[in-house]
């Protein structure tokens, strides 16, 4: 905007030719021609959301930022969480907390809004209970009969190292592995 005024004291001018006006007509007429139009009013500055993308750079800077924004929404909608999953029409979630030495898990089913299905289903869960050193360190098996509504298996596992709950579902010979962080 300002690159072709010279902002320097010319050297072969005399001191007494540099005069400071006090009257602002006077500042003004003596002023370069883009200090005139923007105390005129002619030179208005960007408001709003014009200001994102009317200079180039800033185009630039807002396109990256929907870009990625885009991304990190479309890579967290097709990436689930791992203590969740869709089996044969039931809705799984585990979970797993510590409370005073023991870990407590729970795996709650419940039928899928979308589906149709009324006929009760078989549930098999095998628990593996994971420790600080990635290790299995306990196992449990539990069996239910899945007839509508929430159906919640519960288990118990007596350590305090234990970080980590994977879990492996089957309903009706269709199996998923789910995995939980202990919460403390």
């Amino acid at each position: 905007m300002f690159e072709d005024v010279n902002e320097g004291l010319d050297p072969e001018k005399k001191d007494s030719e540099y005069h400071f006006f006090y009257n602002r007509e006077e500042r003004l007429k003596n002023a370069p021609q883009n200090v005139q139009d923007y105390y005129n009013g002619k030179m208005k500055p960007l408001r709003g959301f014009a200001v994102f993308y009317k200079n180039k750079a800033n185009l630039y800077i807002l396109l990256a930022l929907v870009f990625f924004v885009g991304v990190a929404w479309i890579y967290s909608g097709f990436n689930r969480f791992r203590n969740y999953a869709k089996i044969a029409d039931l809705d799984c979630n585990l979970s797993a907390f510590s409370y005073a030495d023991e870990v407590y898990v729970n795996a709650t089913f419940t039928r899928n809004v979308k589906s149709k299905k009324t006929d009760e289903e078989d549930v098999k869960i095998h628990f593996l209970a994971i420790n600080a050193d990635l290790q299995v360190y306990e196992e449990s098996d539990d069996f239910v009969t899945y007839k509508g509504g929430e159906t919640i298996i519960r288990a118990k596992f007596s350590d305090y190292d234990i970080i980590r709950i994977d879990a492996l579902v089957s309903v009706n010979g269709e199996e998923k592995e789910l995995s939980a962080v202990v919460k403390r």
